[in-house]
């Protein structure tokens, strides 16, 4: 996925379709604005600034598209923008944001709830 970058006002703010992102010391305080953007162009903002290596199995990121501002730590960030998805974020001292790598994998489907009959399975093939 190609996404267009735009740096302005020096090292503490970038805008990336629809993404800006400004913050001297993101492990700690960072303002995220999204408008009309999917959350994938929020992750590659993230990556083309702070050099955190984005893993994602979804296709769910890359559809809907959000308009909203998130202030708070990367972390406290990520974890309300991921709410949804099956996430794990990987902390790392070396990184200025704490964060090293987001690893996204696809939704899997929900289990049956307990006390809910089992599902038959088809008799097998002759």
């Amino acid at each position: 996925m190609a996404t267009a970058v735009t740096c302005l006002f020096g090292s503490s703010a970038l805008l990336a379709d629809g993404v800006t992102i400004a913050g001297d010391r993101p492990a700690q305080s960072l303002d995220i604005s999204i408008d009309k953007a999917p959350i994938s162009a929020v992750l590659q903002a993230l990556h083309e600034k702070y050099g955190i290596e984005v893993i994602d199995n979804s296709t769910d990121l890359a559809s809907d598209q959000v308009s909203l501002t998130l202030s708070g730590s990367l972390p406290s960030i990520l974890e309300r923008l991921l709410r949804n998805q099956n996430y794990m974020i990987v902390r790392s001292q070396k990184n200025v944001t704490g964060v090293g790598r987001i690893l996204i994998s696809a939704a899997s489907s929900p289990a049956a709830p307990k006390g809910a009959p089992a599902k038959e399975e088809p008799p097998p093939m002759p």
